[in-house]
């Protein structure tokens, strides 16, 4: 225990203490703050007035010979935010546009069509469509006053909203599938990027020869599990503050961005307790595999070629998720929540979207801690041979010949 707890310490300061570390763990806090402070800069109430009416900061030109716009109000209501100004020709529409004197310019051609002109169009310009509303919205008037119809009055029933309510009674879904796809995304970047560099590190200290003095003076039980462990640590410890960054961030724009993701943050405690129980033993699960695949290699520039099944699998885990995500209720999504290799991702997912029961946790932690421990224990007797083995290739041959060789 006392030699476990001095590996354990050792790697993670090391780990804690890492340029890259500490770089990746600013850049990420600093990104939310100002991803999240964006719209700040974008309100908008800084563009009314005392009166509360917004400012005109755009200007358009109409060219309406015919005279064909009678309700210029109307115009007025569906483009607030423009200075109108009807020109007498269309060639000044035309040469105001484009000399960027005028933001948008209009020809009425007639009672249904017209004409745009704009400088530089964008996908999300919206101007015409607004410009055909006043066009139809006039018609339909002018035409329901020939029926002796009144206009405000028909477009008052065509315009009243239906209300409703929607009570979940069961698992709200829709809200959940946000934060059950963020989650899943940190929980596979984490044990991907964290257990690759666990695969790397015991490869760097073999090829150095460190790894025969460290075994000498620790068991092998000691060392993979302290650094393992101290892996998840800090993982565990950089992913808080980034999420905490990113919460602290939003709390504090909240505002700005109308509280819209409020109702996505209210994540249930069984949720956030089966994504820290079955994130951590998936990561320790897969962190074996790493640290004993590295043991194996005899150089660092080994580890991406002989890990790439591993990285595989999870890849393949995390594309099943979103599967499962998808049909939570199938089959095939149930059996991948008892299947310990994709239970750590597949098993929170259905939680999340209301399709586990508790018995159905139970077991499958269960069966996911006991696969983590054995695989424990596996990785710790490869760990001890791989020390031993140089200019090996790690070949799968090779792997079985060491598991089965006795202590």
């Amino acid at each position: 225990m006392r030699e476990f707890l001095l590996v354990l310490k050792f790697e993670l300061q090391a780990m804690l203490q890492k340029k890259s570390f500490l770089i990746s763990t600013v850049l990420v806090a600093v990104a939310a703050f100002v991803i999240l402070s964006i719209p700040r800069f974008f309100s908008d109430d800084d563009k009314t007035d005392a009166e509360g009416s917004q400012t005109k900061d755009k200007t358009m030109l109409i060219y309406d010979g015919s005279a064909i716009l009678k309700n210029q109000k109307l115009v007025e209501q569906h483009f607030p935010e423009y200075k109108i100004t009807y020109a007498k020709s269309l060639s000044e529409v035309q040469d105001k546009v484009k000399d960027k004197e005028a933001d948008a310019g209009f020809e009425v051609k007639a009672a249904t069509s017209f004409v745009y002109y704009v400088n530089n169009s964008s996908l999300n310009d919206a101007t015409s469509s607004r410009f055909e509303a006043v066009l139809q919205q006039q018609y339909q008037a002018s035409e329901l006053a020939k029926l002796s119809y009144d206009a405000s009055k028909v477009q008052a029933i065509y315009q009243t909203p239906v209300t409703y309510d929607t009570t979940v009674l069961g698992t709200d879904g829709m809200n959940n599938y946000f934060y059950t796809y963020v989650l899943i995304l940190v929980l596979y970047m984490m044990i991907l990027l964290y257990g690759n560099q666990i695969g790397v590190g015991v490869a760097s200290e073999k090829s150095n020869r460190a790894i025969e003095i460290l075994t000498t003076s620790c068991s092998p039980n000691a060392l993979i599990f302290g650094k393992v462990i101290a892996g998840a640590i800090a993982g565990v410890i950089q992913t808080a503050i980034m999420l905490g960054s990113f919460l602290l961030a939003y709390q504090m724009n909240a505002g700005a961005w109308d509280h819209m993701l409020d109702k996505f943050l209210d994540i249930p405690s069984l949720v956030l307790i089966t994504f820290a129980l079955f994130g951590i033993l998936g990561y320790l699960l897969f962190s074996f595999l790493f640290g004993a695949v590295g043991a194996l290699c005899s150089k660092v520039e080994e580890v991406n070629g002989a890990t790439m099944p591993i990285q595989l699998l999870i890849v393949a885990v995390f594309i099943l998720s979103f599967i499962t995500l998808q049909n939570p209720d199938t089959l095939f999504a149930k059996i991948m929540c008892y299947f310990p290799f994709s239970s750590w991702m597949c098993m929170f997912v259905n939680v999340a979207m209301g399709s586990a029961s508790v018995i159905e946790i139970i077991i499958s932690l269960v069966i996911l801690a006991a696969t983590t421990l054995a695989m424990g224990m596996l990785g710790a007797k490869l760990y001890r041979r791989g020390t031993l083995s140089y200019g090996n290739s790690v070949k799968l041959k090779n792997i079985m010949k060491m598991i089965k060789q006795k202590d």
